[in-house]
């Protein structure tokens, strides 16, 4: 299964995920246009709204929309016009698209360390979590797909490893909290991966570790001690539950460890 040669893609949000994304669908054969409305991008615009729209219609018509926005924290606020008005918008101006919205396993909340799957009822709560959840139920609604994915790291940007150097206070919870990590590349293949398929969630998850697991190999590669002290918990909260990706793993992605 592969994204199909002929597919004419938007890839809305050109950073780090968009950018990799967006150079695979070239490599696929796909006709790519990028929109952003900071970082470099074919159309430089938010993608809420109309007029941006309008002017990326008249460069390429879509048969494919990525939605791989991200808000770096932000208010409900920021959440609902990055995630739920931008779908909203790219349903009324390109009806005939399928979109493949990019939400996050954040949504599944503390589930105490227990094993979840798509078909587990998220338990986060907050005007974010409800936004993101939202924006899922309108993309799958009308046939699209949802990729819930775990924090991006890639081999120049690694969020954790650069805290760690830093010196930073551990990221928050308990030594057994599980973290959760996906190469940039490997999110950017799943992506592709599931492109043919209609109306379907996935979990996009390639490593699963403890956060104590984690700052050992961090200290035994690098040298540096951990921090002795923890960072409070996110105002967002946090993720602590075994998330499978055994779905997508079925249909033979192939994610690389993130302890590699």
């Amino acid at each position: 299964m592969s994204m199909q040669s002929a597919q004419r893609v938007w890839v809305v949000g050109h950073g780090f995920l968009g950018r990799v994304l967006a150079e695979a669908c070239r490599a696929c054969g796909a006709a790519v246009l990028t929109i952003d409305p900071a970082a470099p991008a074919d159309v430089c615009g938010i993608a809420c709204d109309a007029a941006t729209l309008l002017v990326a219609r008249e460069q390429l018509t879509p048969t494919l929309v990525f939605c791989c926005m991200a808000t770096h924290g932000g208010t409900a606020e920021q959440y609902r016009a990055c995630y739920l008005e931008t779908v909203h918008a790219l349903q009324r101006h390109c009806s005939g698209a399928k979109i493949i919205f990019c939400s996050s396993i954040s949504v599944y909340g503390d589930c105490g360390g227990a094993c979840v799957t798509e078909q587990t009822p998220p338990r986060a709560s907050g005007e974010r979590a409800a936004v993101l959840l939202a924006a899922e139920q309108a993309v799958l609604a009308h046939g699209g797909l949802v990729a819930r994915l775990a924090a991006l790291y890639g081999e120049q940007r690694c969020e954790l490893r650069r805290r760690h150097l830093a010196g930073e206070p551990q990221l928050p919870g308990a030594e057994s909290r599980l973290l959760h990590y996906v190469h940039v590349e490997d999110a950017a293949a799943a992506l592709l991966l599931i492109s043919p398929l209609s109306a379907a969630l996935f979990n996009v998850c390639g490593s699963v570790f403890t956060k104590a697991a984690a700052y050992d190999a961090l200290e035994q590669e690098t040298g540096v001690p951990a921090s002795a002290t923890v960072a409070p918990a996110s105002r967002r909260g946090g993720v602590n539950a075994c998330v499978s990706s055994a779905k997508l793993l079925a249909l033979g992605w192939s994610p690389r460890p993130f302890f590699s």
